[in-house]
């Protein structure tokens, strides 16, 4: 008895340790907590500083020796970091050979190696044989293939293809076409300079992001209105075609399958028309009196399905006013051309670059939400893929 409890005390310990093993090497190379992401975004951070100490070194000796021990200590500590993570992943992997062979790893240790030899080689080479040293500073780039384990979250980061991004380039490209010019005629001091007005424009684009934002709240519930609308249609219809099956064989299906079949065209249009379900919905309700002689649970049921859709159809097709809308899209694009207008230099091109990125994306964003299916990107659309299964999928019993 005592042999064996050792024996299991030991296994114990075992697997305890090999545990902690697994979750610390799956911590750096494959973290799924919040806490792991931080680690990883903190490491992102050190190797753009780490590249930005480089930059500054060689474009501006004069800023880099006047903070020389700063960016030295700087330096120091990345290092150490990237050493620790280093040393954990391959003290902790599954299998040594295999894993420091690993792409990734030959980057993590190509990352680190140059700056130790910065601190060794002065100890055997003459001052004279010091010139490599600044050959194995220009090896600290390397780091930057550290991000080549950030792809992924890159790929959503700078991801172009199929977003509002996409669509709003050329506005952006037009405003920064005309904060150009403006920028080469304030160089030759044929344009407004230094107007002060950053204030001003600090609290209008304030305001202008405030009533956007109220707008994407406005169009947002709606949507989400519209979507559960969609699926409470869907288990109504499946009730409908359950009981009426039950007292009826055959008859749920042919009328609750040819219904459904009329009201999707319905939703998924742009154009408002309720009228389309008149006939199927004189079926739906003949159907439900056909076997109720006096109106009850049955015809309960259909006329709540018709209720609830022309509620999603009228709710779909309500957009925000137009005028309201006119003057907010107007409104956007006057503040962008002021800001090009009247903010100078390279101040004004990066005010110019995110003020039409951040608030003309934001109002095209409440164009795709409020037009729930379509809109003018067609970005945002309402999931319809619950009614349609339903309408595909085999008769209820």
């Amino acid at each position: 008895m005592w042999y064996r409890t050792s024996v299991q005390l030991d296994e114990y310990r075992v697997n305890s340790q090999t545990s902690l093993r697994n979750r610390i090497h799956n911590f750096f190379e494959d973290p799924n907590t919040p806490f792991g992401y931080a680690v990883q975004a903190f490491i992102a951070i050190l190797i753009l500083a780490s590249v930005a100490e480089f930059a500054i070194e060689y474009l501006d000796p004069r800023l880099f020796e006047q903070y020389r021990d700063f960016f030295h200590i700087a330096n120091y500590f990345i290092l150490a970091v990237f050493t620790v993570e280093y040393i954990l992943k391959v003290a902790t992997a599954p299998n040594l050979g295999r894993f420091v062979i690993k792409p990734f790893s030959v980057i993590d240790f190509l990352a680190i190696a140059p700056n130790y030899l910065e601190l060794i080689l002065p100890l055997f080479l003459e001052t004279t044989q010091l010139r490599v040293l600044r050959l194995l500073r220009f090896a600290r780039l390397l780091r930057l293939l550290k991000f080549l384990r950030y792809g992924s979250i890159l790929k959503k980061v700078l991801r172009f293809q199929g977003t509002i991004l996409q669509n709003i380039t050329p506005i952006i490209a037009l405003f920064a076409v005309l904060k150009g010019v403006i920028w080469v005629l304030e160089s030759y001091d044929l344009w407004f300079a230094n107007t002060q007005l950053g204030d001003l424009f600090t609290i209008i684009g304030f305001a202008l992001g405030i009533i956007l934002s109220q707008k994407i709240n406005v169009s947002y519930e709606k949507f989400i209105q519209v979507e559960e609308s969609v699926v409470r249609i869907r288990s109504l219809l499946e009730s409908l075609e359950l009981t009426l099956n039950s007292l009826t064989k055959g008859l749920g299906t042919s009328i609750s399958r040819e219904w459904g079949k009329a009201f999707l065209p319905l939703l998924k249009s742009k154009e408002a028309n309720t009228y389309g379900l008149g006939k199927v919905n004189a079926a739906l309700q003949s159907a439900a009196l056909s076997v109720e002689k006096q109106p009850a649970d049955l015809f309960v049921l259909s006329t709540n399905l018709i209720q609830e859709a022309q509620f999603c159809l009228s709710k779909k097709s309500r957009l925000i006013p137009k005028p309201y809308d006119t003057l907010l899209h107007q409104s956007t694009m006057l503040y962008l051309a002021l800001v090009a207008v009247f903010i100078p230099g390279a101040t004004g091109m990066l005010s110019v670059l995110l003020a039409t990125y951040m608030l003309y994306g934001m109002y095209n964003l409440t164009q795709d939400f409020d037009t729930i299916i379509g809109g003018e990107y067609d970005l945002i659309n309402i999931d319809t893929s619950e009614l349609e299964e339903y309408l595909t999928s085999e008769p209820q019993a």
